[in-house]
């Protein structure tokens, strides 16, 4: 089950945004105030793993594998494929693109989803997406609100540098 959702940064140079997502704390941010907790995040290179636990009616693990890594000074793509998935799913993929668009940059969430069975597919498919609906929200939090206290390629250390 596919889902697309894009996020248009105004007034955001492409490179902060790809910058942004190597970095910890954004990834921390992303996640503030939702029911999940890094347990372990590498980096989004390729064969780099993540795990985090997903909070409904108790913990669930949910681990992760980044592959098709590609980037260059203005875009950036990789994929988090499911290892470890919550709820029995059969798979999850999530692809990241940043891309130049107009005065800014986009963001595009790809989601794909598979479940045979169709009641868990319709009943777990909202849980595993609000994660990344909210950041139709955070992505502009972080980037119009905390515009230079945070994430600005001027004030971040060289730990970020891509």
């Amino acid at each position: 089950m596919p889902f697309t959702q894009k996020t248009f940064i105004k007034n955001v140079n492409p490179i902060d945004v790809v910058r942004c997502f190597h970095s910890n704390e954004f990834i921390e941010f992303l996640i503030l105030g939702q029911p999940v907790k890094i347990v372990s995040w590498k980096g989004i290179d390729n064969n780099k793993e993540a795990s985090f636990l997903f909070w409904f009616f108790g913990w669930r693990k949910m681990s992760v594998v980044h592959e098709n890594y590609k980037l260059d000074r203005n875009n950036l793509s990789f994929e988090d494929k499911g290892l470890v998935l919550p709820f029995g799913l059969k798979s999850w993929r999530h692809r990241h693109i940043v891309k130049p668009h107009e005065s800014g940059a986009l963001i595009i969430d790809q989601i794909y989803l598979e479940e045979k069975n169709i009641f868990k597919k319709f009943f777990v498919y909202p849980l595993m997406l609000f994660p990344i609906v909210i950041r139709k929200v955070t992505y502009k939090i972080w980037f119009n609100l905390l515009e230079g206290r945070l994430w600005t390629s001027t004030t971040r250390s060289n730990k970020n540098e891509v």
